[in-house]
């Protein structure tokens, strides 16, 4: 495994739990949605930043900004971009909204690793449901470092309502999604 795909790693083992926390016991409570209801980090235990992968105490990668920095106003766009091009239902531009081995986990879905199982998910759902008369609100973004940024979103699609997260890392000055979830909301 490549150094960036251990950062990778070890950035979802701390980013994705807590928002999943903060999301569900948020409910349809925004504030809590925006961390107020997220339980404090544990103590006592070595963080994936002080084990020596190349993320050392006081790195950038430490700890997350709040909404409204540089880089969570550059994904944020990214992930408007992303839902712009998914209305569309242009195949080629929602894949190119996504880094060389990014991992797509839709509710229901296999999960996608890559382009062309990526290309082959939207191509399924395009053809199952017509995605250009959903809606989609962007609740959050946040900085976690310098290249990275994490945005949460809600859509509605028919009947259906879902939450989605996204993990993005700045590829050049481009800011493409590395990791996507999503699952239907309660």
């Amino acid at each position: 495994m490549s150094k960036i795909s251990h950062r990778r790693a070890f950035l979802l083992a701390a980013v994705v739990p807590a928002m999943l926390v903060a999301g569900c016991a948020a409910g349809t409570d925004s504030q809590a949605m925006k961390g107020e209801a997220s339980p404090a980090s544990p103590t006592g235990m070595t963080s994936p930043m002080e084990t020596g992968t190349g993320m050392e105490s006081g790195s950038p990668m430490e700890t997350g900004s709040p909404t409204g920095t540089a880089g969570a106003a550059q994904a944020r766009s990214a992930v408007q971009n992303f839902f712009d091009v998914l209305k569309s239902g242009n195949v080629d531009k929602v894949v190119n909204s996504f880094s060389d081995d990014a991992v797509v986990a839709i509710a229901g879905k296999a999960t996608a690793t890559g382009g062309s199982a990526i290309r082959s998910l939207y191509q399924d759902q395009f053809k199952n449901k017509d995605v250009s008369k959903a809606t989609h609100t962007i609740e959050d973004s946040r900085d976690l470092g310098q290249q990275y940024a994490v945005v949460r979103a809600r859509s509605k699609q028919g009947g259906d309502a879902y939450r989605e997260l996204f993990l993005l890392a700045d590829q050049g000055g481009q800011w493409k999604i590395t990791d996507l979830m999503t699952n239907k909301a309660g």
